[in-house]
């Protein structure tokens, strides 16, 4: 079967073996490009395992089925307290230490599958992932229906945190760089930031995004960084420490009294089952991997989400 991978600062799309083993059997149908794929792309990481966490499929009994794409090792002190995304006793992540989704097929274990409703485009759903990011900091902050939420940076992680803050009730906002992104704000239901914010999620992470951040954060209020900051978190301390405004540096997703946030993802993507037509701006085969790299990464392509379809002819 086709599968993509990179390594070594290149992207390649190859012949390999078909999945063996145990576990479920999906047939892949949408596997999504992540920043930090660009990003261990851009800084030449050696990564010889198929790529892809962002993933959705069909196994063969025809679920329509999400695929949570970490292992955790479900024995230690943060998989017993639900936080199994801090896992470092043997975890494994789909598209990094083991493979992934960009491929025709893959078997994953039962637990790692979160069944959609069958009204979810099937070919959108890797979306699941970047939704259930964009809702663990906000639930990890105690986000209600009453807060007022900023968001930060209108690519793929801002939108869904439009999506997932619309989902939970809440008035939401969007600052974005890029005038198509601000249209796909205004499409799934966001304003424009102005004035202060119970909840200020930066989906950026870097000194301008941050100080744009903490002005608009309230006293008291929480600043959620989605984005990863690279250069270090660099946020006006003045004002972080006289407003006391707190820092939620939010990563993956992991659960809350039995409830994964990947099982509320399934369930904003039913909500809004359109959202991929919104935030999905370009698809392409496994063949086309070096091209879909290449489009991802170009900030003038005008690209939010870039997905391969491994069926698309």
């Amino acid at each position: 079967m086709k599968a993509v991978s990179y390594a070594d600062g290149k992207v390649k799309t190859s012949e390999i073996q078909k999945p063996s083993g145990e576990g479920v059997l999906v047939d892949i149908q949408s596997a999504g490009i992540c920043g930090s794929d660009l990003h261990l792309l851009e800084v030449g990481a050696h990564s010889p395992h198929v790529a892809g966490h962002e993933i959705s499929g069909i196994t063969k009994n025809g679920k329509h089925v999400a695929i949570e794409p970490i292992i955790p090792c479900s024995d230690c002190e943060h998989c017993h307290s639900e936080n199994y995304h801090l896992c470092k006793n043997e975890s494994k992540g789909m598209g990094m230490s083991i493979n992934g989704g960009m491929a025709e097929q893959m078997i994953v274990p039962e637990s790692c599958l979160i069944e959609l409703d069958t009204k979810v485009p099937i070919k959108d759903a890797c979306l699941v992932e970047p939704i259930a990011v964009a809702l663990h900091g906000l639930i990890q902050t105690k986000t209600k229906e009453h807060h007022k939420i900023a968001v930060i940076g209108g690519g793929t992680i801002g939108l869904c945190t439009v999506v997932a803050a619309k989902f939970m009730g809440c008035e939401v906002d969007l600052y974005a760089k890029y005038d198509h992104q601000k249209e796909a704000g205004l499409k799934l239901g966001a304003g424009i930031v102005n004035g202060s914010y119970d909840r200020v999620v930066d989906c950026v992470a870097n000194e301008t995004t941050l100080n744009l951040s903490a002005k608009h954060a309230k006293p008291g209020s929480w600043i959620v960084i989605l984005g990863i900051p690279m250069k270090g978190i660099n946020l006006p301390g003045l004002k972080i420490i006289m407003n006391e405004i707190k820092v939620f540096p939010s990563i993956m997703y992991s659960s809350v009294d039995g409830v994964k946030d990947f099982l509320i993802a399934a369930k904003v993507i039913a909500k809004y089952p359109k959202i991929g037509e919104t935030i999905i701006t370009h698809r392409f085969h496994l063949d086309d991997s070096e091209e879909a790299f290449r489009v991802a990464g170009d900030k003038t392509s005008e690209c939010i989400k870039v997905v391969f379809d491994p069926a698309l002819k």
